[in-house]
């Protein structure tokens, strides 16, 4: 996911740089500048939220460390740091893997994985449910 900041901060340099320029008429010119300004002290009040990513960490180290005793994971695990794209590394091996580690530990490992990308989905929704309140 994109950082608030930044999106805000890339809104603010095409107002600024592509936009604004692009106008010919003096009002309308100047309210894509004002508007330009507006977001930037907007992007300097958002507090982007550590804990959305500490949860996402905390999901998946757990899922990696829960993966590494199941039977057959070694063909799975990379042994690189618990990450999305480790995790989306882990899936490709999952199902390239399956017959090779057997349905009931492709079963217990894809429901793990489930878990654990509905647990990233919620950390997601976190910063949606809170611009709601």
């Amino acid at each position: 996911m994109i950082p608030a900041k930044q999106l805000l901060n890339e809104i603010v340099s095409s107002l600024r740089n592509v936009i604004a320029p692009a106008i010919a008429e003096p009002f309308p010119k100047a309210q894509a500048y004002m508007a330009a300004v507006i977001l930037e002290f907007v992007s300097r009040q958002v507090e982007e939220r550590s804990d959305i990513a500490e949860g996402k960490h905390e999901a998946l180290a757990t899922l990696f460390c829960n993966l590494s005793q199941l039977s057959g994971s070694d063909r799975l695990l990379g042994g690189g740091p618990a990450s999305e794209a480790e995790l989306n590394r882990l899936i490709e091996q999952l199902y390239a893997q399956r017959a090779q580690i057997g349905e009931e530990s492709f079963t217990a490992a894809n429901r793990l994985v489930r878990q654990t990308l509905r647990q990233l989905l919620d950390q997601d929704l976190k910063v949606a449910g809170k611009a709601g309140v």
